[in-house]
């Protein structure tokens, strides 16, 4: 039933199919087919646990060179749910690991199929973590900025970060081969920079309409520096407003 519903979920992008024909043609489709296994293993560790916080997921992306899931939540989750959430997928990726490591040992998987795990498993995993958009790593990156700074400004830190290494990367990267990849990212860091307002917006009119369960207070002079995680207070002179009284 499990399963059932995440195939459900299965969204498979229309360039992957293309990459699964050419991956025919060249001889190369044992590749394609490990990185997708990994990169599901991966996706499946972030939904296992979004589950545990019942997040609602919206759909499950396999592309070309990765996969993303995608959630239809609220934007102020908690951050150590979040967390949990955003390492989860790279845990499991190293379990599934372990598991393929143990089978070789074992006899129950040959040197070759075992090196192309390897090499595969370690690349996606040290990809992974890089603070690049919409990968892990700048979702940790910015789960740690929100723990430091308001919504607005950890959202522009973290775009700015990611956007300075997406320069490194495509600096030190740029073939041919990477072409689709660097494409891809940015498309979605200009995404971000596109969608900056609405998402801004969208932040403060969900603090305003739900009501949270978060203990710590603060006291804030403009409505678009409220903060994750936090019952802000939000002072216009001598006049003090709850966010959950800001548009009523």
């Amino acid at each position: 039933m499990i399963i059932k519903r995440l195939l459900n979920k299965l969204e498979i992008n229309k360039y992957s199919y293309i990459l699964l024909f050419i991956s025919l043609l060249t001889g190369l489709f044992k590749e394609i087919v490990i990185v997708y296994i990994i990169v599901i293993i991966h996706e499946i560790g972030h939904v296992f646990v979004s589950k545990i916080f019942r997040w609602k997921l919206k759909k499950i992306v396999l592309y070309p060179f990765g996969g993303m899931s995608i959630y239809d939540d609220l934007i102020d989750k908690d951050l150590k749910e979040e967390f949990l959430v955003t390492i989860s997928g790279p845990l499991f990726q190293i379990l599934f690991f372990l598991l393929i490591n143990y089978l070789y040992k074992n006899y129950y998987l040959n040197y070759n199929d075992y090196i192309i795990f390897k090499n595969y498993h370690y690349s996606i995993l040290i990809f992974n973590i890089l603070p690049l958009i919409p990968l892990d790593g700048s979702k940790t990156l910015n789960i740690f900025l929100n723990k430091i700074f308001n919504f607005r400004i950890s959202y522009d830190l973290t775009n700015i970060i990611c956007t300075i290494f997406l320069l490194l990367f495509v600096i030190n990267n740029f073939n041919y081969s990477y072409l689709l990849l660097i494409t891809f990212l940015l498309y979605e860091l200009i995404n971000i920079y596109k969608n900056k307002k609405y998402i801004i917006n969208k932040f403060i009119l969900e603090k305003s309409l739900y009501r949270s369960n978060y203990k710590k207070y603060k006291t804030i002079f403009d409505k678009k520096n409220m903060y994750r995680n936090k019952k802000n207070i939000i002072k216009n002179k001598d006049i003090f407003i709850s966010e959950n009284h800001l548009f009523r």
